[in-house]
């Protein structure tokens, strides 16, 4: 009997619905869910964010991937009596892609694409507990094959302004695939479900938050398989080494679930952030030269009624993501100041 293992990549489709939400979400390591602030762009990935006061609010984002893909996301939020609503739509484009038959003879070039349409809702119980959900319609296009799906977010949110601590639980991307790219048995893919968790706390007298991500909690062990890896254990010390090396594994696995971030704030102008992706480090950093691979950074300006957010996340030496998010208020009036009788006179 042979036995074969499977890497955890690929084990989904419509993976572009686990791409980082906003430029402020990228620079948190990718996930930035546990943040209780008027931000229209992290709403969209946690909809128990949504609130009254961000009625009339709007988020749009773009990072340019790689090898030619692009991610754009849109949203908009109204409050009405019974909840706060957002509506929105995320749509990637990998590019022209290069079209090969059977035999390996080149054919032309193609299309692929995926979209989204989003809308959710949140409200508030007894001020410090906050719940909501979004409804996504995905769909996806490679070259003349077609895949719709559905999935849903669930998230609650518990705040405590006075001790200026937040805390987030939340399912992504709950659901199934209503038609699949071929037909036939075992055609149906999974969606790329996750539960994440994350814990923020300001400090009172130090304008910095602190952030901590839990996130791939739907399968436990998310080590890359190296099938190139080698294995050396001294004959004497043989048991020593394995428990001491099954202790790193541990440990190695844990913290791949886990992202540390932070964020100085100052006042609602300005605030600068950085992370570390341990699993993103893992990964993908050269065994000769590690880098920043892992680490993210980004900044925010805010001036009345529009903020610009841009977040930098750094995969390998080779490759960064740079994204960019524009928030609006569209429901706060301008104020012009009327000139004085004396003064047009």
């Amino acid at each position: 009997m042979q036995f074969a293992f499977a890497q955890i990549g690929g084990r989904s489709t419509f993976q572009f619905l686990d791409m980082p939400v906003s430029a402020r979400a990228t620079s948190q390591g990718g996930i930035y869910n546990h943040l209780y602030e008027n931000d229209a762009g992290l709403a969209l990935g946690n909809p128990a964010m949504l609130n009254s006061a961000m009625h009339k609010h709007m988020a749009i984002s773009y990072l340019p991937y790689f090898a030619g893909s692009h991610l754009a996301n849109f949203s908009y939020i109204h409050d009405f009596k019974l909840a706060t609503f957002q509506f929105g739509t995320q749509f990637m484009n990998y590019g022209k892609l290069i079209q090969y038959d059977e035999l390996g003879t080149e054919q032309g070039l193609f299309n692929a694409t995926d979209i989204a349409l989003i809308a959710g809702a949140g409200r508030s119980y007894k001020e410090k507990f906050k719940f909501g959900a979004n409804a996504k319609l995905a769909f996806s296009q490679i070259e003349t094959y077609t895949s719709l799906g559905m999935a849903f977010d669930l998230s609650a949110m518990y705040v405590d302004t006075a001790k200026l601590f937040s805390a987030s639980l939340i399912i992504r991307n709950l659901g199934f695939q209503l038609k699949s790219y071929t037909k036939g048995k075992g055609s149906q893919e999974l969606m790329p479900t996750d539960v994440q968790f994350g814990i923020s706390k300001r400090f009172k007298h130090l304008p910095f938050r602190f952030n901590l991500t839990g996130h791939n909690f739907t399968r436990l062990d998310v080590r890359y398989d190296d099938p190139n890896a080698t294995q050396t254990t001294a004959t004497i010390f043989e048991e020593e080494e394995k428990q001491t090396q099954g202790a790193l594994v541990f440990f190695d696995n844990f913290m791949r679930h886990i992202i540390f971030g932070g964020e100085f704030q100052f006042g609602k102008a300005f605030n600068l952030g950085f992370a570390y992706n341990h699993h993103r480090r893992a990964e993908l950093a050269l065994d000769s030269k590690g880098g920043l691979a892992g680490f993210s950074f980004g900044f925010g300006l805010k001036i009345k009624r529009i903020g610009v957010q841009y977040g930098m996340g750094k995969y390998t030496n080779a490759g960064t993501a740079n994204h960019l998010t524009l928030n609006v208020n569209i429901g706060e009036q301008i104020k012009v100041k009327k000139a004085n009788n004396s003064d047009s006179q």
